[in-house]
């Protein structure tokens, strides 16, 4: 029953990014005349053309079409790979001649943050990759090199281990979450190229993961730390995202399979505190709860929804009883509470804490984790058909 349910809504799902969504943040959400992807669109699918653009949400969008453009799911996916990909280096990659990559820049192209962050470091990475990966230009790789090398070099944080949070910046509270992200991006570099430099580095984020930030006692994931990569004082340090959770068990999946690493042990701590705290009872996954899970931000993203879906597929893909129905459920969830009010191709990107919708625009950054869900189900269901 839940391998039908699974089947039924993934082909749904994947009939909505190929005939809504790909075509929707390809036309309204791409400025045509810069090659920029814009910040987010109105709920009623009109572009935010105000608003400074993020390195991570050209990053992201690169990393989307590329994926579209493999899987052949949109026509001139290539295109708009190549032109979003030339943008994205041209305005945000050390545009003040400076080493790095800019925050964001204005709608003008002017450098609107010229902070050096890892999070967006992290997605300029991964939107490489994957320019890499559809094109076969292995040269870009020079960047990535380049970027790691700024990334050694300024923003290391050699007393703890791990990487600073930007500069210029404080060094007072760090997160796991940029360097999960790096984690994700070496993983696909290594699967993109094959190199091992690549694994190895992703291997020294499992050692952060493993060392600083999962909390064997009471078997959770911190988010928030200081500059020695202790728990953050107070509140701060025990606060848990379930959707970060999740996003860890499929990564960390991803790292067994291409180093024979064992993960059960953190992947059922995580995996069980989610289930237990990081769902209100309607099924939808919430926003922050605490180490001992109490609701402390009972309201829903559409992200955490996507990186359940994904945890729940890689668990069934690793033989955890439930978990292809848990995903159905979630995946049915998330088209009928997220994306089916929503305009064609769009998302309600946060909804209150009781099932309500919260916000006042559609953030592009989310086409990258809805995608990433459906992808991963269609090569389950696709792997569970024998094909």
């Amino acid at each position: 029953m839940g391998d039908a349910a699974l089947a039924a809504v993934t082909s749904k799902l994947t009939a909505w990014a190929i005939d809504d969504a790909l075509p929707l943040w390809a036309t309204a959400g791409f400025d045509a005349e810069s090659g920029r992807f814009l910040e987010a669109l109105t709920l009623d699918g009109k572009p935010v053309s105000t608003m400074p653009t993020r390195l991570i949400v050209q990053a992201r969008q690169v990393f989307s079409y590329a994926v579209a453009a493999k899987r052949k799911r949109h026509e001139g996916a290539v295109e708009i790979v190549e032109r979003g990909y030339r943008a994205m280096v041209r305005d945000y990659h050390s545009p003040d001649g400076k080493p790095g990559w800019v925050y964001s820049v204005s709608r003008d192209g002017a450098v609107g943050d010229a902070r050096r962050d890892l999070y967006s470091h992290a997605f300029a990475l991964l939107a490489i990759g994957a320019y890499v990966d559809v094109t076969g230009r292995r040269d870009a790789l020079g960047l990535v090199e380049e970027t790691l090398a700024f990334i050694d070099r300024d923003l290391h944080a050699p007393l703890s281990g791990g990487y600073l949070e930007a500069l210029p910046g404080t060094t007072d509270v760090r997160r796991q979450n940029p360097h999960m992200h790096l984690f994700e991006a070496m993983l696909s570099l290594w699967e993109v190229t094959g190199e091992g430099r690549y694994l190895a580095r992703a291997g020294e984020m499992y050692g952060l993961f493993s060392t600083r930030f999962f909390r064997p006692v009471p078997g959770v994931l911190g988010e928030y730390f200081d500059a020695a990569l202790a728990s953050a004082a107070g509140t701060a340090g025990d606060i848990v995202e379930p959707g970060h959770h999740s996003e860890w068990i499929w990564l960390l999946r991803r790292f067994e399979h291409a180093t024979d690493r064992k993960v059960q042990p953190y992947v059922d701590a995580l995996y069980d505190h989610a289930a237990r705290h990081g769902y209100d009872p309607s099924g939808l996954m919430v926003d922050e709860v605490l180490a001992d899970g109490t609701h402390r931000l009972p309201s829903h993203r559409t992200w955490p929804m996507t990186e359940a879906i994904k945890a729940n597929i890689v668990e069934a893909a690793s033989g955890r009883p439930g978990a292809s129905t848990k995903a159905a459920a979630l995946a049915n969830l998330l088209f009928d509470r997220f994306l089916q009010p929503a305009p064609r191709g769009g998302w309600m990107d946060r909804l209150d804490a009781n099932g309500r919708p919260a916000a006042d625009t559609m953030p592009a950054s989310t086409l990258y984790h809805v995608l990433g869900a459906i992808e991963v189900m269609v090569d389950f269901v696709a792997a569970s058909h024998g094909r």
